[in-house]
């Protein structure tokens, strides 16, 4: 079963704009160069506040029209099973609602570009888990999958050498505390931002990570950033398109 979100929107260092192409992944509401932040620690005794996290991109080459991007990220917690806290699939998922994304940048730290300034592009997403948010996707029990594209009615060129904002996700703190908690909030998590795919005049897909793209949720986890491979996307706004 294919659950949609709600849309509404090993660590390097940083080393300046990128002159070749590549994918970055941090915690914040600012791309890395705003905050390199790859770890996010929980007391998990609040079910107020929320969790963003940043992606950026910069092109491998010059890329005119450019209307559209895909992404996916892969999530593997440190147990056998995904916790509850992360089943944000809106049928039968504990926290349904908890995970929510945009791609509008007209306010941010400014540390990257906006590819779309003038404009605000829409964000869809679907969550995958190994139960109810199946999707036909084969997982393990303690893994998700997280495909979204965004879109712009916008047709910039943009350029080599410019690192780009892609989208923020929000994780909030609903039901992490108390008698209806979620349970596993606790549970280190590590999150793989793998592959970006731009579309414009020819499609750019971007695997390399500019600096970060593997993110950790709550210390001391020992699953490696290497776990969550990358695999070739075959779903999205841009195949659509192109097909």
């Amino acid at each position: 079963m294919r659950c949609a979100l709600l849309p509404t929107a090993v660590l390097a260092v940083w080393a300046g704009s990128a002159s070749a192409g590549g994918i970055n992944f941090a915690w914040g509401n600012g791309c890395w160069v705003d905050n390199p932040q790859s770890l996010v620690t929980f007391a998990c005794d609040t079910n107020v506040g929320a969790f963003p996290m940043t992606a950026s991109f910069a092109p491998d080459f010059d890329l005119p029209m450019f209307f559209a991007l895909d992404f996916e990220i892969d999530v593997q917690a440190d147990i056998p099973t995904l916790p509850n806290w992360w089943q944000f699939c809106s049928a039968d998922g504990c926290r349904m609602g908890s995970l929510t994304g945009t791609a509008d940048f007209t306010s941010a730290p400014g540390g990257c570009a906006y590819a779309w300034p003038g404009r605000s592009p829409s964000l869809t997403m679907d969550w995958f888990t190994a139960g109810a948010c199946g999707g036909g996707i084969n997982l393990a029990a303690n893994r998700a999958k997280l495909r979204g594209s965004v879109a712009s009615d916008g047709y910039p060129t943009i350029h080599r050498g410019t690192e780009y904002y892609a989208f923020r996700l929000n994780i909030d703190a609903q039901k992490s505390s108390g008698g209806s908690a979620c349970g596993g909030c606790n549970v280190p998590v590590t999150l793989v931002l793998n592959e970006i795919d731009l579309g414009g005049i020819s499609v750019d897909r971007l695997t390399t990570p500019l600096a970060n793209t593997c993110l950790r949720w709550q210390a001391a986890g020992t699953t490696p950033c290497s776990a969550t491979p990358v695999r070739n996307m075959t779903w999205g706004a841009i195949k659509s398109f192109y097909r």
